[in-house]
């Protein structure tokens, strides 16, 4: 009986511990159903957002389909792909296996953002390739074909091939929109705007280079009627001022200069009449001409400047004439009203000097013909000895002030003290025989 105890007790342990075990079997199995009710419904949520996108996709293309050209139908098939993936997605969720579902949806969410990234782009794309590049290049055909009629020439020997080339590009380009390649359709348009630029930029030189051309002889006509201005001024200019000779053969240097020019200008213009080479060639043929041309334009200008120079300065002289006239009669006036022992020598000097320089400097400008240049040296001169006159006239008023007050200072200490009466006597002796006001202030100070 014991032994039957012991055994039945054994099986109870078995079949406790298989409880056990079946227990957390159906935990396990709850936990996971509980997962997938979750997962289940974070699908749902998810692809309520999906189908949101989708189908402001959708209405986006269905609304404006003419704005993507040969894009559409790629388009539309990446649109039936999506549904498909939604419908694979519909599918495994409502079956039971909401994780592949969700896998599924992670691709579908991808797919619907890069499309929407691409039908952002792809109306400008097609915009540039169909209609800008095309009418460009149409209108650069047609200008190419007016040129030619005007007999242009053109360095370049392969612009027709290049045309070829450029629509056979637009042609292939449609390819990378067709199958949705649109960063190569992105940068083959960069291509073609640069071909067609630099197509442009070779007319726009040609243009250029016959427009130069055009205008030289309205370039010369105009310097050579500055030549005869400048003619005129020193004709008119040498009835009042004594001009150097240079001047003259200055400008008669320029005149036979233009003559030649003239000659070559005319025959360059008559040969253009029927051009056998492109203009930017005959312009950089020209170039040195160009360049003597406007040397001489440059010479112009410097030989009016001086010119017009001279008037200023005789005007300029004739007015600083007369004020520094006006200055010396100042101060000579100033200086007698100070009562002063005596006037300086080197004062009286430099007075009489700038005095005799303002009168040499009236003097030329009283002469039938000025000599313009010799004005303006002795006007420097006068200008210089003024200016000395001037600081001169203030020093010596000013140390005479100072010492007189120093010496009526020392007159009542003199007779202390015999070093003060010795600096006192000798700076009067100095005030009132030599007239050297400065020496004196030195002295008595």
């Amino acid at each position: 009986n014991s032994f039957r105890f012991f055994k039945a007790a054994h099986k109870i342990d078995q079949i406790e511990s298989q409880i056990d075990l079946i227990e957390e079997d159906i935990a396990a199995i709850r936990n996971s159903l509980s997962e997938l009710e979750k997962q289940e419904s974070r699908n749902s949520g998810r692809v309520s957002h999906a189908l949101d996108l989708f189908e402001s996709l959708q209405h986006t293309v269905a609304e404006n389909s003419e704005q993507y050209g040969e894009a559409l139908p790629e388009i539309e098939k990446q649109l039936e792909k999506i549904q498909s993936e939604f419908s694979q997605f519909v599918t495994l969720n409502s079956s039971g296996d909401p994780v592949e579902a969700a896998s599924i949806l992670d691709e579908t969410e991808n797919h619907i953002l890069a499309l929407t990234h691409m039908v952002e782009r792809v109306p400008s794309l097609v915009t540039t390739l169909s209609t800008e590049l095309p009418e460009q290049l149409e209108d650069l055909e047609e200008g190419y074909r007016k040129l030619l009629g005007l007999n242009y020439h053109f360095i370049e020997t392969d612009i027709e091939a290049r045309f070829q080339l450029l629509r056979e590009s637009l042609k292939k380009n449609q390819e990378n929109i067709k199958h949705l390649e649109l960063d190569n359709a992105e940068y083959e348009n960069t291509q073609i705007q640069e071909e067609i630029n630099a197509l442009y930029a070779i007319f726009s030189r040609e243009v250029a280079s016959q427009k130069v051309l055009e205008t030289l002889p309205t370039y010369l006509n105009h310097l050579k009627d500055n030549n005869q201005v400048l003619a005129q001024d020193i004709e008119r200019l040498n009835k009042t001022y004594l001009l150097p000779e240079s001047y003259g053969n200055h400008v008669r240097r320029l005149y036979a200069e233009l003559s030649e020019f003239d000659t070559l200008i005319t025959e360059v213009i008559e040969e253009q009449a029927e051009p056998k080479e492109a203009y930017s060639i005959l312009e950089e043929q020209l170039q040195d001409l160009q360049n003597n041309l406007k040397d001489i334009e440059d010479e112009q200008i410097s030989v009016s400047e001086h010119l017009a120079q001279i008037e200023k300065d005789d005007m300029n002289a004739r007015q600083k004439a007369n004020v520094y006239v006006n200055r010396l009669h100042t101060i000579k006036r100033y200086m007698e009203k100070r009562n002063l022992p005596g006037i300086p020598q080197s004062f009286l000097k430099l007075f009489f000097a700038t005095s005799n320089n303002v009168e040499d400097l009236m003097a030329e400008l009283e002469q039938a013909k000025v000599n313009i240049e010799s004005v303006n040296r002795i006007l420097e001169i006068a200008t210089n000895d003024m200016e000395a006159l001037e600081t001169e006239t203030y020093n010596i008023v000013q140390y005479a002030t100072l010492t007189e007050q120093l010496l009526q200072y020392s007159n009542r200490y003199r007779s202390f003290d015999e070093r003060i009466q010795e600096a006192f006597n000798e700076a009067l002796e100095i005030f009132e025989r030599d007239f050297d006001y400065q020496t004196s202030f030195e002295k008595i100070s």
